[in-house]
């Protein structure tokens, strides 16, 4: 039970961090966190659709509260527990991260809401969902029982659930300024890591330094190398962000649905 205990917090950079068994992908540690956060998110989702709009943005506000909190916790936690500073693991220059602090923008109904809102409708469930496929940076590097693969799994699943929320639903319109705005927010970060990573080597913020271990972005790096890995990353997110609106125009939006997401905070 100590031990157990333990592990939940140890850090890497710890000695004793190898005497805890790292959960890897498609192991069955994978397999089972996949399978319990997935179906999690599935009701999670259903659930939303059955609430009336002002129970949503509540159940949004509280949500965003508890998101920011445990990645408040996971960037103190990456400092404090190593043995040195570690930018990679404290800083949230990721899809992930950026949600995290866009969403409150969201759900408070502030003035940041019209770009946080481009970049979850067409960003959020793509990511959400293939970071739970390939969770190179959660389980991946942790024991299942540790808080960074917790925090990052309740992380990516909130992110899908709620970016599903706004993907599928058929009273929401999409517009082309969230194009736009998710295409603006996605540029800035991707410059922002690119020169951080520049000034850092030991970074590979928005993964565009390189590609994960065991993830099909290892295709990308041996046919482009560098500066072609780093500009397909951006242009994938680019073309994620398109085809979320393609299909959402196409096969979701009921062009004769009245909207139901204008709410006054």
């Amino acid at each position: 039970m100590i031990l157990l205990l333990t592990s939940f917090w140890l850090h890497p950079s710890n000695p004793n961090f190898d005497d805890f068994r790292v959960g890897g992908i498609f192991s069955f540690e994978h397999f089972l966190l996949t399978f319990i956060f997935l179906t999690l998110g599935f009701f999670g989702l259903y659930g939303i659709q059955k609430l009336k709009l002002n129970q949503r943005f509540l159940l949004f506000r509280w949500l965003s509260i508890f998101l920011v909190f445990m990645e408040v916790t996971r960037m103190l936690w990456n400092y404090l527990a190593a043995d040195g500073w570690y930018a990679k693991d404290v800083w949230p220059l990721y899809t992930c991260g950026i949600f995290v602090f866009l969403f409150p923008f969201y759900a408070f109904n502030t003035r940041g809401k019209i770009f946080a809102e481009g970049f979850i409708k067409l960003g959020a469930f793509p990511s959400g969902v293939l970071f739970m496929l390939f969770p190179s940076t959660g389980i991946g590097m942790f024991p299942l029982w540790h808080y960074n693969t917790i925090q990052s799994a309740v992380m990516h699943t909130v992110m899908a659930m709620i970016g599903g929320y706004l993907l599928f639903d058929r009273e929401l319109r999409f517009q082309k300024r969230d194009l736009v705005n998710a295409f603006a927010i996605i540029t800035i970060f991707t410059l922002v890591s690119w020169v951080y990573n520049s000034f850092d080597s030991n970074t590979n913020f928005f993964f565009i330094a390189s590609p994960l271990e065991g993830t099909p972005l290892m295709i990308l790096y041996n046919l482009f190398d560098q500066p072609g890995y780093a500009i397909s990353i951006y242009v994938i997110h680019l073309l994620v962000g398109c085809l979320m609106y393609l299909y959402h125009q196409k096969k979701v939006l009921n062009t004769t649905g009245p909207s139901t997401h204008s709410i006054t905070a």
